[in-house]
C-alpha cells in the first residue's frame, strides 16, 4: 500500500511561449531555449537560470559552520533531532517553471522559476542583446513562499479605469497548501520584493493545488473590459472555474473524476489567429488517479469527451510491494471508520480474487496533458508507457440528435502513440504544432512534428534537426543531470493517503486519512480491525491476570 511521502506530485517542468521560447527543468537546474529564427535549422539561444548569489553563498557557509563546530556538535545534534526531516537534501530542486511575453513590450521575455526552498524567482531577458554575453542569468527580484509552489501563470491584471489602458502584469503561484497569490512582475530598474504587495486569491480548503491556468472568458459581453478565468484543479477531485481579478466570484465547477486531480491544461481559441467569437471553444483537459482524460467546456462546465483508462502490466516486484499494508497503530484508528462499514459484509468474505485482478495491472496515470493552440488536438503522457498518445479533437456534432447532451459530446478514441526512448514527464504544444517531451535521462527533451502536405496528424521524432534539442544539448554534453523520480510520489496519490495536518514536513509527524474511493479500501480495514482485536484481546487478558493476582493477594 502506498502512503503519501510529505505531498510530492507532479511538476510543472516544461513550459512554452508561442513556438519561440521553452523553459524546462532538469532537477536543480533551469534552462530557458529561445529561438528568434523562423528557419527550423538555427540554433537557439540557451540561458541557465541560476538562483541569488546571495543564496548560494548562505547555504555554503551554513555548510562550513556545521564543519568547523566541534564541542557543540553533540547538543546541535539533539536539536536537530526535534526538527521533522526536510523533504528533500536539495534545496534548489525545481518545483515548477513558466515564461511569457508581455504584450506592451514584444522585446522582454519574463521567466519565473520555483524551487524546493519555498522561493519564486522572476527573471528578465532582452531579446536585443547579445546571445554571447549571457549565458547565466540572475533573478531580478525573489519571493519567499510559505508553501512550495508547484504550479505558475502569467496573467494581466486590466486597469479599474475604462479609459485607461494600463495592465497590471503578476505571477500566479499555486502552493501546496491549496492557495494562489499574485506577485507583481519586478524589472531590474525597480527592484522591490515587498512582501506587502503579494495578493492572496483564492484558496482550495484543505487540499492541495495541482495545476492553474488563467484564460480569457468567452462569457465576456463587456468589449471595454477584458474578462478571464483562472482555473484551478486540486488534489480532491474537482476543477474550480473562477473569475478573475474578481475572484470572489465563482463561475463553476467540473466535476466527474472519481479521484485526485494529477494535470491539467486549458486553452480557448479566440487568441487564436483568423478565430472568431461565434467559432471560440474554451476547452479544458484533465487527467486524473482515475486514469481517464477527459475534455470540458469550462464556459459551459460541461464535459463534452473522455479518453477511457489505460491498463499497464505491473512487474512481480511491484505486486509484493502493494501487498505489504501498513502496521502502526496510527494508521489504524485512520481506518476505524471505514471499518464500520464493512462489519456488516462479514469477516469471511474472500477478497483474493479481486486482490489478483487488481494487483496484476494497475491504471497508467496521466501525468501530463496538453491542447494545441487550434484546439484541434491533445496530447497525453501516462506512468508506465513510454510512449505518448495524440488524440485529435472533432468538431461536435450538430444539433440533429434528439439528445442536447449528445450533441455536445465529442468521440477522442481515434489515436496515434508515438514511441519515446524513455518515460515522458510533461508535454506541450508549440503554436507550429509540434510536440516538445519533458522525458527521464539520458534524452531529457524531444520533439515530435508531422508533414501537413504528405501525412496529416502523422507525427514523428525530428529531434535531430530541432534547434532546441540540439542547443541544449550542447550546453549539458557529458553532464549527468538525474531527475527525481516523482513518478511514484504522484501515484502514492492514487492510493490516497494523504497528509493534511502540515504540507511541508514542519512540525509534528503528518497525519491523513484513508480516501473513500481508494480501491485497497476493504483489505486495508479488514487488517486494521484485524490487528485492533488482537490487542483488544490482550489487553483483557492482561487486566484478566492483574485481576486474578489481585485477588489472591487480599485472600492471603
Amino acid at each position: 500500500m502506498f502512503t503519501l511521502n510529505n505531498n510530492n506530485m507532479s511538476k510543472q517542468l516544461l513550459h512554452t511561449y508561442q513556438s519561440s521560447v521553452v523553459t524546462v527543468g532538469l532537477n536543480d537546474r533551469a534552462f530557458v531555449l529561445i529561438n528568434n529564427n523562423d528557419a527550423s535549422t538555427a540554433a537557439a539561444i540557451v540561458l541557465e537560470l541560476m538562483t541569488n548569489k546571495d543564496t548560494v553563498d548562505a547555504t555554503k557557509s551554513k555548510e562550513t559552520e556545521s564543519i568547523d563546530k566541534g564541542d557543540g556538535e553533540q547538543q546541535s545534534k539533539k536539536k536537530k533531532k526535534k526538527n521533522p526531516p526536510t523533504p528533500t537534501n536539495n534545496p534548489h530542486e525545481i518545483q515548477a517553471v513558466c515564461c511569457t511575453q508581455l504584450s506592451n513590450n514584444s522585446t522582454i521575455i519574463w521567466l519565473a522559476v520555483s524551487r524546493e526552498d519555498k522561493s519564486l524567482s522572476l527573471y528578465t531577458y532582452n531579446k536585443n542583446s547579445s546571445s554571447d554575453s549571457i549565458k547565466e542569468l540572475y533573478p531580478t527580484v525573489t519571493y519567499k513562499l510559505a508553501k512550495r509552489a508547484r504550479c505558475l501563470s502569467f496573467a494581466s491584471v486590466p486597469s479599474s479605469s475604462s479609459s485607461s489602458t494600463d495592465e497590471l502584469n503578476v505571477i500566479i503561484a499555486g502552493d501546496l497548501s491549496g492557495d494562489a497569490y499574485a506577485f507583481p512582475l519586478v524589472s531590474a530598474a525597480t527592484n522591490d520584493s515587498d512582501k506587502s504587495t503579494r495578493r492572496l486569491l483564492l484558496g482550495h480548503t484543505a487540499s492541495i493545488l495541482t495545476g492553474l491556468n488563467v484564460v480569457p472568458s468567452s462569457l465576456n459581453h463587456n468589449k471595454q473590459q477584458k474578462e478571464q478565468f483562472i482555473l484551478t484543479s486540486d488534489r480532491d477531485e474537482k476543477i474550480r472555474i473562477t473569475n478573475f481579478p474578481q475572484t470572489y466570484n465563482i463561475n463553476g465547477y467540473l466535476l466527474g473524476h472519481t479521484s485526485f486531480i494529477s494535470t491539467m491544461d486549458a486553452i480557448s481559441t479566440t487568441n487564436a489567429v483568423g478565430s472568431s467569437e461565434s467559432s471560440s471553444r474554451p476547452l479544458c483537459i484533465t487527467g486524473s488517479g482515475d486514469g481517464t482524460v477527459r475534455l470540458w467546456n469550462y464556459a459551459t462546465c460541461k464535459e463534452i469527451g473522455m479518453v477511457p483508462v489505460v491498463i499497464k502490466k505491473c512487474s512481480e516486484e511491484e505486486d509484493e510491494d502493494d501487498r505489504k499494508m501498513p502496521a502502526n497503530d496510527e494508521e489504524d484508528e485512520m481506518n476505524e471508520d471505514s471499518m464500520q462499514e464493512e462489519d456488516n459484509d462479514g469477516e469471511d468474505e474472500d477478497f483474493s480474487e479481486e486482490e489478483e485482478e487488481i494487483d496484476s495491472h494497475k491504471i497508467a496515470v496521466p501525468l501530463s496533458v496538453s491542447l494545441s493552440p487550434d484546439a484541434n488536438n491533445i496530447v497525453v503522457a501516462r506512468d508506465g508507457m513510454q510512449s505518448i498518445d495524440i488524440h485529435p479533437i472533432p468538431a461536435p456534432p450538430t444539433s440533429t440528435t434528439s439528445s442536447s447532451m449528445l450533441s455536445q459530446l465529442v468521440s477522442l478514441h481515434k489515436k496515434q502513440t508515438v514511441e519515446c526512448p524513455s518515460q515522458p514527464l510533461a508535454v506541450r504544444w508549440l503554436n507550429n504544432r509540434s510536440i516538445l517531451v519533458l522525458t527521464r535521462e539520458p534524452t531529457y527533451l524531444l520533439h515530435y512534428q508531422c508533414n501537413e502536405e504528405k501525412e496529416p496528424n502523422e507525427y514523428k521524432n525530428v529531434s535531430s534537426a530541432s534547434p532546441f534539442i540540439t542547443s541544449l544539448q550542447k550546453v549539458i554534453a557529458g553532464q549527468s543531470i538525474i531527475i527525481p523520480n516523482d513518478i511514484d510520489d504522484l501515484l502514492k496519490l492514487q492510493k490516497n493517503k494523504v497528509s493534511d495536518s502540515n504540507e511541508d514536513g514542519e512540525g509534528e509527524t503528518p497525519k491523513g486519512g484513508l480516501h473513500w474511493n481508494d480501491i485497497g479500501r476493504k483489505e486495508t480495514a479488514k487488517l486494521a480491525e484485524s490487528r485492533r482485536r488482537k490487542r483488544r484481546r490482550e489487553n483483557e487478558q492482561k487486566e484478566k491476570k492483574e485481576e486474578e493476582s489481585k485477588n489472591e493477594s487480599m485472600t492471603e
